[in-house]
């Protein structure tokens, strides 16, 4: 038995098929609003954000140097908030991908 996310959809275009799906969905019916126009990933415009400590010894006004122990990425500046959570994280996942032997791009 395959499971349910493999099952081919077929589409429901029977007076019958239509008539069950409104009844489901409590009356209501028609095309659902388009998903908001926002981009995934915003680039920092902060200069020196993201860049190595070996690249940039002096770093600007308020940027934490962030280093994760034991993953082998080398430390970076970044600044403050979602920068440094998302440079965390990518030091993070960097260091299992370095664990179990990938590519470290």
């Amino acid at each position: 038995m395959r499971s349910r996310a493999q099952r081919p959809r077929l589409p429901e275009t029977s007076p019958g098929q239509l008539k069950a799906k409104h009844a489901f969905n409590s009356g209501l019916a028609g095309v659902p609003r388009p998903a908001a126009e926002m981009t995934v990933v915003v680039e920092c415009t902060v200069d020196g954000c993201g860049s190595l400590i070996a690249d940039r010894p002096t770093p600007q006004r308020g940027m934490l140097r962030i280093e994760v122990s034991g993953t082998g990425e080398p430390a970076r500046w970044y600044c403050p908030g979602r920068c440094a959570a998302i440079g965390r994280a990518v030091a993070d996942l960097r260091g299992i991908d370095r664990a179990r032997g990938g590519d470290t791009r």
